[in-house]
């Protein structure tokens, strides 16, 4: 079994079927650790991490626990909690917000302890779906030589560079979602303390928010996110970045004690979707997969919980040598709802009638425990979790008209 790429998604994948006792290996093309963005877990992670059997590194890391998502206008005068343990759908009320280098090289360092060949510094740069008896990838090490690797058969876990959709031409990109994001890290900022000091704060700004996380050892990760047109033909460089910090006081005043400890990057237009997961020989997990907008930090989330239902997938194949695209439907259809159910929130989120209700939560009928298990990652299969997002999502309809909670946003340059 070959596992391409060895990040959370594709070290998962790889430690489910080593757990079941497959012979697996994984090719990553980088040297862990290294850097990653996207540091906010989702407390539905957590009991999945137990299963991988990561749990011991993860207390032993000392990342700092994370108990809630907070919503915050751009100056501070408004915001909005949502804790984990008030939601809908019991389960673990909290999670972590990590280093990903560290999260990421302990997961995969996990896997290489439950047996996993884990080969990194090899990069793939053929494949054959059609090789006899099965597939085989050609990987170019560190040292320039190439070896090929055979097996019966293939995840891509290869993040977002995407590699099968890319080739094969599965990749579609979200023409709703086209945003950027520039980001960096700071040491010294300011922060909450107790149980709060962990809460990643959403800051809301016309057309887009900031993202402000709490890591342990006082470093903070700070980005921006909008939509492409915001930029104007400006470049989302370090001078951008530090006008965008002076123009949004919450971020402003959090930073200003602060000092900035890593080099300010940016990516653009990287949500996509790809118009099939499996075939023949091949699945596709995690944001090789697909990649929604991160403001509800469902990547980490997303990845793990489809490489466990791959791996169920893949298991069945591999007893039943039956390697064909119908053996892995179930699982094509389970991460495509998931997606979509994100998806849909978070274009509702890029509307200032959905941020208005957002900022103006309800308990009727229990709407605020159903957005909270939502933002929790719990409850996206579950019908009395979804019924209610569309309520939800039809209160924020009908306040555009009607404007029954107060405007938090004005709606964002068109």
């Amino acid at each position: 079994m070959i596992v391409i790429g060895g990040g959370p998604a594709g070290a998962a994948a790889g430690t489910r079927l080593a757990q079941r006792g497959h012979r697996v290996v994984i090719l990553e093309k980088e040297q862990f650790p290294r850097f990653h963005i996207g540091e906010s877990m989702l407390p539905c992670s957590m009991p999945l991490i137990e299963q991988l059997g990561a749990m011991p590194r993860m207390k032993a890391a000392d990342f700092l626990p994370k108990y809630a998502a907070e919503f915050v206008t751009a100056d501070g005068s408004l915001r909005r909690r949502y804790a984990f343990r008030d939601g809908l759908v019991q389960g673990a009320s909290s999670a972590y917000e990590v280093d990903r280098s560290e999260f990421d090289k302990l997961l995969l360092d996990n896997a290489i302890e439950q047996g996993v060949d884990v080969r990194q510094g090899a990069q793939v740069i053929r494949f054959d779906l059609d090789a006899k008896p099965g597939v085989s990838v050609v990987a170019r090490l560190d040292d320039g030589s190439e070896t090929t690797f055979q097996a019966s058969m293939l995840i891509d876990a290869s993040g977002q560079a995407s590699l099968l959709a890319g080739r094969l031409g599965l990749r579609e990109m979200d023409q709703e979602l086209k945003n950027f994001a520039v980001f960096s890290h700071y040491e010294g900022a300011s922060r909450a303390s107790g149980e709060e000091e962990g809460d990643i704060s959403v800051v809301l700004v016309p057309g887009g928010w900031w993202w402000v996380i709490p890591l342990r050892n006082d470093r903070t990760s700070v980005g921006l996110v909008g939509p492409s047109r915001n930029l104007r033909g400006q470049k989302p460089d370090e001078a951008y970045f530090a006008a965008q910090i002076a123009a949004t006081p919450f971020v402003r005043d959090r930073l200003a004690p602060a000092t900035r400890v890593a080099p300010v990057r940016s990516v653009s237009d990287y949500s996509y979707v790809s118009r099939k997961l499996v075939g023949d020989r091949f699945v596709l997990i995690g944001d090789a997969a697909a990649f929604i907008d991160p403001v509800f930090s469902t990547g980490v989330y997303l990845g793990i919980v489809g490489a466990f239902r791959a791996a169920e997938a893949v298991d069945a194949a591999l007893r039943s040598g039956n390697f064909g695209r119908s053996q892995f439907l179930s699982y094509e259809r389970e991460a495509q709802k998931n997606v979509a159910t994100y998806r849909q929130f978070v274009k509702g989120f890029y509307t200032p009638e959905f941020v208005d209700v957002l900022m103006s939560p309800s308990d009727w009928l229990s709407l605020r425990a159903a957005i909270t298990s939502l933002l929790a990652g719990f409850g996206v299969d579950r019908f009395d979790v979804n019924w209610r997002v569309q309520v939800f999502r039809a209160i924020a309809r009908a306040n555009k008209r009607l404007g029954f909670v107060p405007r938090v946003l004005e709606p964002r340059p068109s």
